[in-house]
């Protein structure tokens, strides 16, 4: 008996690589994108670095957080649906289409991109299809802020047993490694003009604080260190 299974893998990546990333054949050329909204577009580049296996690739955008029937991004990916070569490269565009965004912070939705093998003619064959998500970031030009400026605004304090965070910023802070006295705090977006209370496991006494942050182009900087 013949058997044919589509696995889709759902890839949730945040991951912050200054490479690009690479899953399973196709090479994405960033971890982020971040589209000016005095662009026309912001683009991003995927290779199929198969020697011989094509690929169907799908390209959509979902909203970072909530239900994407009833809250559909106002962008659109060109194209949406497209053959990919062995050793080909495209670049993908994400356009704005109709749609109202805040103009006084940064808004912040996922960028999907699917990658689908040919079907295979062999007995028992597993074909897999990978979806790989990478944040897209619409941020308005008037804002005038790199996420540096943005970082050094950022406020931390314990209070009640909890680590509260500040962010009187307007763009997104994307964290990562953020330890109080050694131990995992788990963080990874602190939104614009948010605050977020995370609370503090026993035998932390929140004294020492350190984190990084991911900039624009998905470097991971130096260790910060903070006295709480």
């Amino acid at each position: 008996m013949y058997l044919r299974r589509l696995l889709t893998l759902f890839i949730m990546l945040s991951f912050s690589f200054l490479t690009p990333l690479s899953t399973a054949g196709v090479i994405i050329g960033g971890t982020r994108v971040v589209y000016s909204s005095d662009k026309s577009d912001a683009t991003i580049s995927i290779k199929n670095n198969e020697a011989t296996t094509p690929y169907l690739i799908q390209t959509w955008v979902d909203p970072f957080k909530g239900d994407t029937a009833s809250n559909k991004p106002p962008f659109t990916v060109i194209p949406p649906v497209s053959r990919l070569e062995a050793g080909q490269e495209k670049v993908l565009r994400i356009m704005k289409v109709k749609g109202e965004l805040p103009h006084d912070r940064e808004s912040l939705f996922w960028l999907n991109i699917k990658n689908i093998p040919p079907s295979s003619s062999k007995p028992n064959s597993l074909e897999i299809a990978i979806k790989t998500r990478i944040k897209l970031f619409w941020r308005p030009a008037t804002l005038n802020i790199t996420p540096e400026r943005a970082v050094a605004k950022v406020k931390w304090r314990v209070q009640n047993r909890q680590l509260v965070i500040e962010n009187p910023s307007p763009l997104h802070i994307n964290v990562m490694n953020v330890t109080v006295d050694k131990k995992d705090v788990p963080l990874n977006i602190i939104p614009p003009f948010d605050t977020v209370r995370l609370s503090l496991p026993e035998g932390i006494n929140g004294h020492a604080l350190v984190w990084r942050f991911v900039n624009d182009f998905g470097a991971i900087s130096q260790e910060i260190h903070v006295t709480l």
